[in-house]
């Protein structure tokens, strides 16, 4: 095989020995894994094992300067804590992992990686007369290596020849126009900040930015009261003149975020897990959902309806950890609970009813009617029909709760 496998952070001995028999070369990327917090790479235990590990600087978004130097340095400094053995990866070996091992790693050990007759000549002359080098000891033939790993820095390097061809002499490139490429490289820089800027002027620029965002609801009508045993609602549903159209059983786990600017709405990740009769789950799905700035209660307000905002979804294929940074919220809040959910055709009209039991925290239980509406004359009939909706489901004048779950948690939050 010519695969080479990068970071292998989380393998284990018997992985690392189905590369080593398959021949597959292995990439350690010590910064990337570090700023990304992927975790540590048993390179130690590969590299006892006989796998052929070599270092890598991953790309720019992972590791901004990719300088080489720093990495082998770092590959060296990690592996010690990692196996708890200050001797592991001792500089020799590592400046081997970064030359002839790491040409084998690549499936090119038979022409590059050492200066011997038949290989290519790719060299670097490093200077080691700079302050930080100071001062040297050679009273041990190794010593050369422990210079080169632990004190040595990649500005050092003053001249170097790949393939018999100088690239750089005396700290002076010879195929490459400096100036031009940093002139260059600033106008992309200005072209990226000005994309950015416009992307994060608010949270919807920014989720339509990642992808698959969509407008799949205008506005939701939304009415919820206090219940005890919902086994009654159930056996309500079953009744004539309610048509159960779809039923299905979630916990879910949300998280809002909430900016400073109300403007932008509120942004949701969820996680649904979907539950079988016996509460077993047989599939997960996360997704977002931007929520707006629900209409003032003044403005509408038939019977204490709640009429709700726009809505855009988007598939959630990024961690919450993710979205974090990304989004950059300025509060966040936990939500937890159990649903059953039906999708009810009644007097013409289809329902959503939630049946939820609130978790985290611990809100209760309640009996939530949906229904999506794109005028206020559909608003209106749907809110009259809501309310003959609680009656049929045995909700005798009902005390409807006139914030949503997370205004209720909000408001909860104040109070205490």
């Amino acid at each position: 095989t010519r695969l080479v496998a990068a970071h292998c952070v989380h393998i284990d001995q018997g992985e690392m020995r189905s590369l080593m028999h398959a021949g597959s070369g292995i990439a350690h990327n010590p910064s990337s894994n570090l700023k990304l917090a992927s975790g540590f790479a048993p390179v130690a235990k590969m590299m006892e094992l006989g796998c052929n590990v070599g270092i890598g600087t991953d790309g720019t978004a992972s590791n901004n300067d990719l300088d080489f130097f720093e990495e082998i340095r770092l590959a060296s400094f990690i592996a010690k804590p990692t196996a708890e053995d200050p001797t592991v990866l001792p500089a020799k070996q590592v400046l081997a992992m970064a030359t002839s091992i790491g040409a084998k790693a690549i499936h090119m050990g038979e022409m590059i990686g050492s200066l011997e007759p038949g290989k290519r000549a790719d060299l670097i002359l490093v200077d080691l007369s700079a302050i930080h080098n100071q001062p040297r000891f050679n009273c041990n033939p190794d010593s050369i290596y422990a210079q080169i790993i632990y004190s040595a820095k990649s500005t050092d390097v003053s001249d170097v020849m790949v393939n018999g061809k100088w690239l750089m002499k005396s700290k002076q490139l010879l195929t490459l126009n400096e100036e031009e490429l940093i002139a260059e490289a600033k106008v992309v820089a200005d072209n990226i900040d000005k994309f950015l800027r416009g992307r994060e002027q608010s949270v919807h620029s920014k989720l339509i930015a990642i992808g698959g965002a969509a407008e799949e609801e205008s506005f939701e009508i939304q009415a919820k009261v206090h219940i005890g045993d919902r086994s009654a609602i159930i056996d309500a549903l079953n009744a004539q003149g309610i048509k159960i159209l779809r039923k299905r059983h979630y916990h879910e786990y949300d998280t809002y975020f909430e900016f400073e600017d109300d403007k932008n709405g509120r942004l949701r990740y969820r996680e649904d897990e979907f539950l079988d009769a016996n509460g077993k789950i047989t599939s997960v799905r996360s997704r977002l959902t931007l929520i707006g700035e629900r209409m003032d209660e003044d403005s509408y307000n038939p019977q204490n309806v709640l009429l709700s905002r726009s809505r855009y979804f988007a598939p959630a294929t990024h961690s919450l950890r993710f979205y974090t940074e990304y989004f950059k919220p300025t509060n966040t809040i936990e939500i937890e609970k159990d649903r059953l959910r039906f999708l009810i055709e009644f007097e013409g009209t289809e329902f959503f009813v939630n049946l939820d039991t609130l978790i985290k925290p611990e809100l209760g239980k309640f009996l939530e009617i949906k229904s999506r509406t794109w005028s206020r004359e559909d608003a209106d009939q749907k809110s009259a029909l809501i309310n003959d909706l609680f009656k049929k489901l045995g909700v005798i004048d009902p005390k409807l709760v006139t914030q949503d779950y997370l205004e209720m948690i909000e408001h909860q939050m104040k109070s205490n």
